[in-house]
C-alpha cells in the first residue's frame, strides 16, 4: 500500500513538473506615464469576476486610499489590454506635476454594476492586492508605451512589436534585454505623437536558440537633435519613474501555429527597468514590491504542490 501511494505521489509530481501551468488569479498591469487630461491607460487586466478598475490616491503609509476614478470590467471580455480610466475632474484639477496613483481591481460584490466603495472590495491574488502603484505625471505632452499581451509575443523572425507608443516629442523607441547589462537590442526613430503596432528588428543575439522566451523592456528617449540614438539621449520619465513596459518575445518556427500554452511575465515595478547608464546604477527585476509575478502564472502554486507531494513522500517512507 505504501509503495502504491508513493508511486501515485511521484507520478503526480512528474506531471506537475512537466506540464505548463495556466492557472492565473486576477491580474492588473500598469506602468508610469504622462497624461494631458487625467486619463490613465492600464496596460492589461485579467479578471476572474465582473468588477471595476479603480484609481486610488496613495496614503501616507504607501497603501491605496480614496478612490478617484473607475471603469467597469466584464469577466466575459477575458484578458483586456489598454484600458483607459479617467481621474475624477476634481482629482485631476488638483493633481500636482506628478504623484502616485494606485490601479486596483475591485470585484462587483453586490452585482449591481455600480462601484460602491466599502461594498465592492479590492481583490487579491496569492495574498497580495490585485493592483500596483504608478507615477502619473501631468504634462501637455502625454507619454506612454504598451506591449503586454496575454501570452508571449510569438515571432519566427528576429523582430518584436510594441502595440502603442506615445512620444512627447521626436525621439526613439528603444528595446533593452532583460539581463543585468540591459543591452540595447533594437531602436527605431519616431516622430512626436501616437504610434500603433511599431515593429522593430532585433539584434539576433537577443533571441535564444532554444526557442524559449526572452523578456524585453521598451523605453522612450527624446532626440538631442542629431537624429541618431545614443545612450546619453534623455529617457522619458514620469516624475522619477521611467516611462517603460516589459514584455515577452518567444522565438518559434512558425508564428502562425496555434498554441495552448499561456505564459505571462511581468516586471515587479516600473522602477525595476534595466537601464544602465554612467549616471545611474543598473536596476533589475527582483520582485521587491507587493505585486510579485512568477515567470509562469500559478508557478507559486506549483511549488507549493510539489513541496506538499515531497512531504507526503517523506511521510510514506517513514511509515
Amino acid at each position: 500500500m505504501r509503495r502504491a501511494v508513493l508511486a501515485a505521489l511521484l507520478a503526480l509530481l512528474l506531471v506537475l513538473s512537466a506540464s505548463p501551468v495556466t492557472a492565473h488569479g486576477n491580474h492588473v498591469e500598469a506602468d508610469s506615464q504622462r497624461s494631458d487630461d487625467g486619463t490613465v491607460v492600464v496596460e492589461a487586466v485579467r479578471p476572474l469576476s465582473d468588477g471595476f478598475l479603480v484609481l486610488h490616491r496613495e496614503t501616507a503609509d504607501g497603501d491605496f486610499g480614496d478612490p478617484i476614478g473607475h471603469v467597469p470590467i466584464a469577466v466575459a471580455d477575458g484578458f483586456q489590454r489598454d484600458v483607459a480610466v479617467q481621474l475624477d475632474d476634481g482629482a485631476w484639477a488638483e493633481w500636482p506635476d506628478d504623484d502616485t496613483v494606485w490601479v486596483v481591481f475591485h470585484a462587483d460584490a453586490d452585482g449591481d454594476g455600480e462601484f460602491t466603495p466599502g461594498t465592492d472590495p479590492a481583490t487579491s491574488a496569492f495574498g497580495t492586492v490585485t493592483g500596483r502603484p504608478i507615477t502619473l505625471a501631468k504634462s501637455d505632452a502625454p507619454a506612454r508605451v504598451l506591449a503586454e499581451r496575454s501570452e508571449p509575443q510569438r515571432t519566427d523572425a528576429a523582430e518584436a512589436t510594441v502595440s502603442e507608443v506615445v512620444l512627447p516629442e521626436d525621439g526613439f523607441l528603444v528595446l533593452r534585454h532583460e539581463d543585468a547589462d540591459g543591452q540595447v537590442v533594437a531602436t527605431r526613430a519616431l516622430n512626436e505623437g501616437e504610434h500603433a503596432d511599431v515593429t522593430l528588428s532585433l539584434d539576433e543575439s537577443a533571441l535564444p536558440d532554444n526557442q524559449s522566451s526572452v523578456g524585453l523592456y521598451a523605453e522612450l528617449y527624446t532626440d538631442d537633435g542629431d537624429g541618431e540614438f545614443a545612450t546619453d539621449d534623455e529617457r522619458v520619465s514620469a516624475g522619477d519613474r521611467v516611462v517603460s513596459t516589459y514584455f515577452l518575445v518567444w522565438r518559434v518556427d512558425d508564428a502562425n501555429a496555434t498554441t495552448s500554452e499561456r505564459i505571462v511575465n511581468t516586471a515587479a515595478t516600473d522602477e525595476d527597468v534595466v537601464t544602465p547608464t554612467s549616471n545611474e546604477p543598473t536596476r533589475t527585476t527582483d520582485g521587491t514590491d507587493g505585486e510579485t509575478e512568477s515567470l509562469v502564472p500559478g508557478f507559486g502554486i506549483l511549488h507549493a504542490t510539489v513541496a506538499a507531494l515531497v512531504a507526503g513522500m517523506v511521510l510514506v517512507r517513514r511509515e
